[in-house]
């Protein structure tokens, strides 16, 4: 069987579908997947409107979309919205939710839609789920109008946690609650990928201040009033910049004349 006309045997390919089952499994159990609590979208959605300089209101595509969740982020400035993802699960529960926007089962690397479709791209925390996620920034270029920016939010590697318990080299890396793919990612290496996939006019920060509902393993729960109370701490003494959980990374297409 092809998956957009691709060898689904190729490991671009291959990870994709196990990235989808694993969400397809997650949210069957589960029945969603709401990893932030409100003050987490929102600090998101404060970051988001600071970057964006684009004409409002805007035609979005939100790559990693879920179940919706990451709507919050983006839809106050959208007059389209569009979410895809991998996981069928997911897109049901974003259907039911918000059927006045549009939802499709896609991947980040064989986007289905024209050059020029959207005048911002966003990555909703799924880079650090793409093995090589270079073909997916030269995707969303692609389908972007000159000009147009793109946005992408990802868990950090320089964050103590991050590196010591959702980096796969660490000793001390639990695969519960990760999916198959799934590590933090350096924000020069995220950087550098934009660059040179024709990116311009990069910015970039890390965040904190990003509260979770519940983490996994369950045990790690006892602690999580803690950790977000320490995570609210560092972005106020301004560690965040530096060693939030999360890198925030953007660029814009040039515009004919740049």
């Amino acid at each position: 069987m092809s998956h957009n006309g691709v060898n689904p045997s190729s490991p671009e390919v291959s990870a994709a579908i196990r990235e989808g089952d694993y969400f397809n499994g997650l949210i069957s159990n589960h029945g969603d997947f709401n990893p932030f609590a409100d003050r987490g979208w929102k600090n998101i959605a404060r970051r988001f409107d600071k970057y964006m300089d684009v004409k409002r209101p805007f035609e979005l595509l939100d790559i990693g979309c879920g179940t919706g969740q990451s709507r919050q982020i983006y839809i106050d400035h959208a007059s389209r919205y569009v979410g895809i993802d991998l996981s069928e699960e997911g897109l049901k529960l974003a259907r039911n939710k918000y059927p006045d926007s549009t939802w499709q089962l896609a991947d980040a690397c064989n986007l289905p839609f024209a050059n020029g479709s959207f005048d911002v791209v966003a990555f909703s925390s799924v880079l650090h789920h793409i093995p090589d996620y270079r073909p997916a920034l030269k995707e969303a270029l692609r389908v972007l109008r000159p000009g147009g920016q793109a946005f992408a939010f990802d868990p950090n590697l320089l964050h103590p946690a991050m590196a010591l318990f959702r980096y796969p080299k660490s000793p001390l890396y639990s695969a519960n609650g990760v999916s198959p793919n799934e590590r933090p990612l350096l924000p020069r290496k995220l950087r550098e990928a934009f660059k040179i996939s024709g990116f311009i006019d990069l910015a970039q920060t890390c965040m904190a201040d990003l509260p979770y509902r519940a983490v996994a393993p369950k045990f790690l729960n006892a602690c999580l009033g803690l950790y977000n109370a320490g995570d609210w701490l560092m972005e106020r003494i301004g560690l965040g910049r530096w060693l939030g959980p999360f890198v925030v990374t953007c660029g814009r297409k040039p515009r004919v004349a740049d």
